[in-house]
């Protein structure tokens, strides 16, 4: 019989430390889902917010706002919004592809349809490009149409580009005010620590912030696994694509040139640009190589690019890498805290993935060491997956074409893979999507298609089932400017409740 001594003695007390969006991420997704039986607190450190655009996965929108109950209406509106339906690349060959969100093409039997699409190209029946044969999407975009018609039905599915400043600020506003969310501004000064070494609270500005579980939400700076703690940073091996950017928010005249619904990544001599547009602006950031191009260089490329010589631009540093181990004791790091892959592709999604695994696994105050073990094997495996599409995109490039040697042993299994017409593993699916977008021309359908002539007849018919659901939506779907328009112009429904007095100052913090 379990006695009340032998139970787990169940955490009490949670506290973020950080300003960040990760950490308002991280504080509206525990505590909404730990629905008061732990106390969260985040200690916001004051630092001015940079002003950029992030990106929300489809997968993000429906597995943290919708369990928020958060209408889209509600917070799209809030952090300036726009579609992200997909990733258009340019610079890889003669035309732009796109890559839509989820990017897995269709299946066919069994198969990808992309792999049939090989098939028709080595039998000469089709010039068409791989996107706009296997995706309903890519005609769409290049007539930016929205994926929503104006009654709100979904055409097919999108992410979206927020404000990431609003949208820290709107997160920061549901946090506190709608899931209890308990609001500390200071500065960290030091922390307490146990003869175990974990530690026990926090030293602020404020005075002393205790709890049983840390989160280090700081961004690179990692002020409490790497300034407390002192956990070592392993630097990305081999060649890291990007260890630098370079950026700047130009105005865009959205209601007179309308709107792309997606992102724009082009290959340069100098590096990858991004372009992110919001309803009147429009981000570009180019990530570089400090071994290759110097911040003047490439200051000069994203201005030549964007066509605004002279503008004021912003640059950042940030080391491709990761901690050694991203939970130490009873002290976890996430975001860009734990380590960076490509500084210009934020993954939200593996944030919400690594919380949900800190949810299922939560630890006792006495007991963090075998959660922190598994939570530290899926931290590394997120950082490794997204390194690999970041090494792609370079590898693949006009530019890196002659850095294949330096690509790590599993990366050139999967090219080799991709050109012999393997069947992809589940796990390297990503990749060989990015890898067909990319380098189309390079894959060869599989050698047992031959023995499947019923799924090759098949896969005819998905081809023009495809065609025409093109077309009947091109018919019927809005441009995507005219439906942000349209949504921005419809009242928004309340979500927050009462709000609680949790924050610093009565009433809780400004936004």
């Amino acid at each position: 019989m379990t006695t009340d001594a032998e139970l787990p003695t169940p955490l009490g007390r949670i506290l973020i430390v950080g300003g960040t969006l990760t950490a308002w991420i991280a504080a509206a997704r525990l505590a909404s889902a730990l629905r008061g039986t732990v106390r969260v607190t985040v200690v916001e450190t004051p630092a001015p917010p940079a002003e950029r655009v992030t990106a929300l996965s489809p997968a993000f929108r429906h597995d943290f706002f919708d369990r928020l109950g958060t209408p889209e209406s509600t917070w799209m509106r809030a952090c300036s919004a726009s579609f992200d339906a997909a990733t258009k690349y340019t610079g890889w060959r003669p035309g732009p592809v796109y890559l839509p969100g989820p990017a897995a093409p269709p299946s066919c039997e069994g198969f990808p349809l992309t792999d049939f699409w090989h098939l028709r190209r080595r039998a000469g029946r089709t010039t068409e490009p791989v996107d706009h044969a296997c995706f309903v999407t890519p005609p769409l975009l290049d007539a930016r149409r929205s994926p929503r018609w104006f009654d709100g039905r979904a055409a097919f599915p999108y992410g979206w580009h927020a404000d990431a400043v609003l949208l820290t600020r709107f997160l920061r506003r549901t946090a506190v005010q709608g899931c209890g969310v308990r609001l500390r501004t200071a500065a960290v000064l030091g922390a307490d620590r146990d003869g175990t070494g974990r530690i026990t609270a926090l030293q602020t500005t404020r005075g002393r912030e205790r709890a049983d579980l840390f989160l280090d939400c700081t961004g690179p700076a990692a002020l409490l696994l790497t300034g407390v703690l002192h956990e070592p940073f392993v630097p990305a091996a081999g060649h890291a694509p990007a260890d630098r950017t370079v950026s700047v928010v130009l105005p865009h005249d959205t209601a007179r040139l309308g709107i792309e619904p997606y992102a724009t990544v082009t290959a340069l001599p100098e590096g990858r640009l991004w372009r992110r547009p919001l309803p009147g602006r429009c981000a570009a950031a180019l990530g570089y190589a400090s071994t290759r191009t110097s911040p003047e260089q490439a200051a000069r490329a994203l201005l030549d690019a964007v066509g605004r010589p002279g503008a004021d631009v912003t640059r950042t540093a940030a080391a491709p890498g990761r901690l050694r181990r991203s939970w130490v004791g009873n002290c976890l790091a996430l975001g860009a805290a734990a380590g960076t892959a490509d500084p210009l592709a934020e993954d939200h999604a593996a944030t919400l993935d690594l919380l949900d695994r800190l949810l299922r696994d939560l630890p006792s105050r006495t007991s963090p060491d075998a959660p922190a073990a598994r939570f530290n094997t899926a931290a590394a495996a997120h950082h490794e997956h997204a390194l690999d599409l970041a090494r792609i995109r370079h590898f693949t490039s006009p530019a890196g074409r002659d850095d294949h040697s330096r690509l790590p042993a599993r990366l050139r299994s999967v090219l080799r893979a991709h050109s012999t017409g393997l069947t992809p593993a589940p796990d390297e699916l990503p990749l060989r999507a990015l890898l067909t977008a990319l380098t189309p021309h390079t894959a060869a359908p599989p050698p047992s298609l031959a023995h499947h002539p019923h799924a090759v007849r098949t896969a005819e018919d998905a081809f023009t089932r495809i065609k025409r659901h093109q077309r009947t939506l091109l018919e019927t779907l809005p441009p995507a400017h005219s439906y942000l328009s349209h949504l921005t112009a419809t009242p928004a429904p309340a979500t927050l409740r009462p709000a609680r007095p949790t924050a610093d100052a009565p009433g809780g913090p400004a936004s």
